[in-house]
């Protein structure tokens, strides 16, 4: 077998797979050899082990997304309302506010690239003409959409980390505003 052709991933959990617990300090395996093999199904379970795990992530993370947008509009639905509001509602806030809320929609949209099943399920097994079947453009093509829907999520999680940290600060200087203005109505 040809270890180098198939990808990384495979590589690596199958030297997990293989490997043996002796020295915590040095946990090693074998190099593969040509005459191992693995069952093509261990492969496509494995693969398809990551991208379950990476629709539960991305799933969880359109969730906060959707909560930090219904907070922006609540928010901005404060604004400029008649008869005032104890928020701080500059320009620049609701700007803030708008951007925050635009880093969520498009961190919501990498989410739907990772939870996306676009193919159907053994869709690239090829049928030879002596009965056997091909699972090597199946296998590939599932490690291209698994690395591929690992950077969309990593991309999603940082553009979400970024506007929970946006709206972290503005949560926070909306409640010194209200602290400050409680305080000098407090005072005689």
């Amino acid at each position: 077998m040809e270890w180098e052709k198939w990808p990384l991933y495979v590589q690596r959990r199958h030297a997990l797979a293989t490997a043996v617990l002796k020295d915590p300090s040095n946990v090693c395996c074998a190099p593969l050899t040509e005459t191992e093999s693995i069952k093509a199904k261990d492969v496509v379970e494995w693969i398809y082990g990551v991208l379950t795990t990476l629709d539960a992530k991305a799933s969880a993370l359109m969730r906060l997304n959707g909560v930090l947008i219904a907070a922006a509009a609540f928010l901005l639905g404060l604004f400029r309302r008649q008869g005032g509001s104890i928020l701080s509602t500059t320009s620049l806030d609701a700007a803030v506010i708008v951007s925050l809320a635009l880093l969520s929609t498009i961190s919501i949209f990498c989410c739907l690239l990772v939870v996306d099943v676009g193919w159907p399920f053994l869709g690239k097994v090829t049928k030879n003409s002596n009965r056997t079947f091909e699972f090597a453009e199946e296998i590939r093509s599932l490690d291209r959409v698994s690395r591929f829907r690992q950077s969309a999520y990593q991309f999603a999680w940082l553009i979400t980390l970024l506007a929970s940290i946006g709206f972290l600060g503005e949560f926070l200087e909306q409640a010194v505003h209200v602290i400050g203005l409680a305080a000098a109505d407090s005072t005689p």
